[in-house]
């Protein structure tokens, strides 16, 4: 019998088969050291043919999600090798353990590291940013402001910002760490979308940053940068901690932490 979960015209066959498995792994209907049914039953379970199913478990197994071991087929791979790709489904549909972190407290992670990942390299880089670099940088903020309604376009350009300041120091690795980066915290935004906020004082405090980059003071603009990104940041876990749950808001699963959100705001 085909499984109701496949594989829709709508979504190519390799992506579908992909993201099943990925959300029973994230679930927990196949917990990390279980393994996975044989090659001929999961194409039976998933509706896909045989060459499909081998590509999806491929992608997963980039992501440390899975890995074939002799005499034991495929198995799931310990929760702490997995991938940081992994993160955005998790958030969504993840399903902690006991001893695991709750999805409150992942999201409250994740922001804390954006903020001294993006803080640090323009620690590193801000000597080298040539004078007027500022100024796509600043084109890349009012794009921001000007899309704040979405979730999304608005964080495209609010990460492009310093993507434009790491790009204009010439900072290659860092430039391609912010690119990994940044399909990830993209996907992120999306998965807790209805509890972005911007904060009214978006513009001006980035501008304030750009002005303290541009007369060289480093250790002053990277306070002001820490503090753009922590009130973007108490915006997103405000709104968290007050609108989960309530009627007509999506509820993200396993937000059984929603404690620690609204801890880290009082």
């Amino acid at each position: 019998m085909t499984s109701p979960h496949l594989i829709s015209g709508a979504v190519p066959a390799i992506d579908a088969v992909f993201e099943k498995i990925l959300l029973d792994i994230v679930q927990g209907t196949y917990p990390q050291g279980s393994r996975l049914p044989a090659e001929r039953e999961l194409s039976r379970i998933l509706g896909a043919s045989r060459p499909t199913l081998r590509e999806a478990l491929r992608r997963l197994g980039m992501w440390n999600l899975v890995e074939p071991r002799r005499g034991s087929g495929v198995v799931v791979k310990a929760y702490r090798d997995w991938s940081v790709e992994v993160l955005p489904a998790y958030i969504r549909h993840g399903k902690p353990q006991p001893g695991q972190p709750t999805i409150a407290r992942i999201m409250l992670d994740v922001l804390t590291l954006r903020r001294s990942v993006l803080v640090e390299v323009i620690r590193q880089t801000a000597g080298r940013i040539p004078a007027g670099a500022s100024a796509t940088a600043r084109s890349a903020a009012t794009q921001a402001w000007e899309h704040r309604e979405d979730p999304v376009v608005y964080a495209q350009h609010d990460f492009e910002i310093i993507r434009l300041l790491v790009e204009a120091a010439a900072f290659t690795p860092g430039l391609w760490v912010l690119n990994r980066i940044s399909t990830i915290w993209l996907d992120f935004i999306d998965a807790v979308r209805p509890f972005v906020r911007v904060p009214g004082d978006y513009v001006t405090s980035y501008l304030r940053f750009f002005d303290l980059l541009d007369s060289g003071e480093v250790g002053p603009a990277c306070d002001a940068l820490q503090g753009v990104l922590s009130r973007q940041d108490e915006a997103l876990i405000n709104a968290a901690a007050s609108l989960d749950g309530m009627s007509g808001t999506p509820r993200m699963d396993g937000m059984d932490g929603i404690d620690e959100l609204r801890a880290a705001v009082t």
